[in-house]
């Protein structure tokens, strides 16, 4: 039964902006599926009014998602899905975990899971910092258009001691890479990994952040950022993002 739930699952995610209408064997390379499979999953699908036929033998979404969405709570916040999958993350790694937004040249965080280790970082919920340092920072910058940038760093009072080209560049690669990672460079002796979470229209207003002791953190680097893409991922979804933007 779970098999068949995840079968339909996908063929619903088959769908997006660009193909929203497909054909039967359209479906089944999207998802992977037998013609057999896809058929007989289609047919139920479109018997129970989940699915349309629209003519040439292709088939859509119906309107029953319409009504299903204005069901979403309007109150639905990205703190309340983000929290148990920072739980999560945090009972996996024994780190501290935030989630952060920006707003105007800062970030403030607005979640925290704290380490029960007695050597942490400490943040606190509401806590305003520029946006030009740290991974946090980075990584809501590097979703952002060169001009919003620009006008941040120019803004900062480090304006004339950060390195253009440089601050750039270490910007494109996080964006390409899904993840900024930084060590010691906004606090001494910290370590922090940071992912976007995208909202249903592909921009970026949120991360979340896994931070602690280098001496701790950096030894689990690799695993940590397994761990951050994957709940990034896993929040965006929920978010209702198809799928993170190629750089």
């Amino acid at each position: 039964m779970m098999r068949a739930v995840e079968r339909a699952l996908s063929i619903f995610d088959a769908f997006d902006a660009e193909s929203p209408t497909l054909t039967l064997q359209g479906i089944g390379a999207r998802i992977g599926l037998s013609k057999a499979t896809t058929h007989r999953l289609v047919n139920s699908l479109n018997a129970s009014g989940y699915l349309v036929r629209v003519g040439n033998h292709k088939y859509s979404l119906s309107l029953k998602f319409v009504r299903l969405a204005g069901l979403v709570r309007s109150t639905l916040t990205v703190r309340d899905i983000a929290r148990p999958i920072m739980t999560e993350i945090a009972d996996a790694t024994g780190e501290t975990i935030v989630l952060n937004t920006v707003s105007g040249n800062e970030r403030i965080c607005i979640e925290v899971i704290e380490t029960p280790a007695a050597l942490m970082h400490i943040v606190k919920p509401g806590e305003h910092v520029p946006l030009v340092h740290g991974a946090t920072g980075k990584i809501l910058l590097a979703y952002m258009d060169d001009k919003q940038v620009e006008k941040i760093l120019n803004s900062s009072k480090d304006n004339k001691s950060i390195k253009r080209n440089g601050f750039f560049a270490q910007l494109k690669k996080f964006r390409k890479q899904g993840y900024s990672h930084t060590s010691g460079e906004r606090a001494l002796g910290v370590t922090a990994i940071s992912v976007p979470l995208f909202s249903i229209d592909g921009s970026v207003n949120d991360c979340l952040t896994l931070s602690g002791p280098s001496i701790r953190v950096d030894p689990r680097i690799e695993e940590f950022k397994k761990i951050m893409l994957k709940a990034g991922a896993a929040v965006s979804n929920m978010l209702g993002a198809e799928s993170p933007p190629k750089a």
